[in-house]
């Protein structure tokens, strides 16, 4: 069964003042190859310890990182990709832009695969040549322009230049115009180029990839989405302080920072971005044979005190609650009820977020 919710946006309730309408139905997935022009769609692809989303727009896809645990999740998220094109054939194949987080395998270990297997016509990444990632993320830079690939780099200093608040786009970082609804992709933070005066260690700028994650915000009318890499909390209250007073990071749909990291998440940056639902890509807790140390279990995601966080800021519940596995740290794990709209892969499989252009969200969750 597929338990469907549907939503409406925060800014269609201050306007429309209705309430949530809970329905639970039965469909298969393939339903999602209805192309309509006022929907998105989010497929959050269930990819283990790392992080792949595919935004699939009415006329484009796009997708943000190409993570993989293994080679068996590496194949799935090619599965995916393949049967969502199949299902899509007017997209050809094709994705029209690919955004990598940051230079961590978690975030491109199956980069090459997905650049072998389709289409890329852009590719941005955080421009660092250093982290577990760095032999992916630089070979597709360096093999982009025969590919016919279009790149390119923004760092944080670019993005928030003269003390622009924003954020940047342009015809790279969002390349997605339908015939009927123009979406909108922002930057809001990306590599930073000189250490912060403040908030910041030496290994926190140096020594910490995930400091130097890229910030994107989707928009698709009144919806709203939002994706943070790992972005830890030295970067994450940078950005969050920038941008006080603004409605940049507020978004209806969080996927939340760094696998669900106690130090990815925090009351301030959750304050700013006021999630109604949140979004949590890792492994199963039990994964100890499976990607070497790069699993769940040697992490302890999620932690607990991060959904505890996130149980405190998003206010809507779940179709019914579910007992799951929290980390109170690395290798320790114990059973923890999650009643609010907190997903993530490990739960719910391969989740895929419905979303309308007049901010109606619909959530599909399957199990592999």
């Amino acid at each position: 069964m597929i338990i469907t919710i549907i939503h409406i946006s925060k800014s269609t309730l201050m306007k429309t003042k209705f309430f949530l309408l809970l329905i639970v139905s039965s469909f298969l997935f393939g339903s999602l190859s209805a192309q309509e022009n006022d929907v998105m769609y989010v497929h959050y692809i269930n990819v283990g310890q790392a992080n792949a989303a595919l935004l699939e727009f009415p006329c484009g896809a796009v997708l943000i990182d190409a993570g993989a645990q293994d080679k068996a999740t590496t194949q799935h998220l090619i599965d995916y990709l393949d049967d969502f094109f199949a299902r899509r054939k007017d997209l050809h194949r094709t994705l029209d832009l690919v955004y990598v987080t940051h230079c961590h395998l978690d975030h491109n270990a199956a980069l090459a695969a997905v650049a072998d297997s389709f289409k890329i016509v852009r590719y941005i990444d955080n421009g660092q040549q250093t982290g577990s990632g760095k032999t992916n993320q630089l070979k597709l830079e360096r093999e982009a322009a025969a590919r016919g690939i279009q790149y390119a780099t923004y760092p944080y200093e670019t993005i928030t230049n003269g003390g622009n608040k924003k954020g940047l786009t342009n015809m790279i970082i969002d390349p997605i115009k339908c015939e009927t609804i123009d979406p909108k992709i922002i930057l809001y933070s990306g590599a930073f180029t000189t250490k912060p005066a403040t908030g910041w260690t030496k290994d926190d700028f140096e020594n910490n990839g995930n400091n130097h994650s890229l910030f994107i915000k989707v928009l698709f009318g009144k919806a709203s989405f939002l994706f943070i890499g790992d972005g830890e909390i030295a970067e994450m209250n940078t950005v969050t302080n920038y941008y006080n007073g603004t409605d940049a990071l507020d978004v209806d749909v969080l996927m939340v920072g760094h696998h669900g990291a106690k130090n990815a998440t925090t009351h301030n940056f959750l304050d700013a971005v006021t999630p109604n639902y949140a979004v949590i890509s890792c492994g199963q807790w039990d994964d100890s044979t499976s990607g070497g140390k790069f699993n769940t279990y040697n992490y302890g995601h999620p932690t607990d005190s991060a959904l505890n966080m996130l149980a405190a800021h998003v206010p809507y519940k779940r179709s019914h609650p579910i007992t799951v596995k929290a980390g109170l740290k690395a290798k320790t794990f114990i059973d923890v009820t999650v009643s609010k709209r907190i997903y993530a892969t490990p739960w719910d499989g391969d989740i895929v977020i419905r979303a309308t252009s007049d901010g109606k969200y619909r959530t599909q969750l399957s199990s592999n």
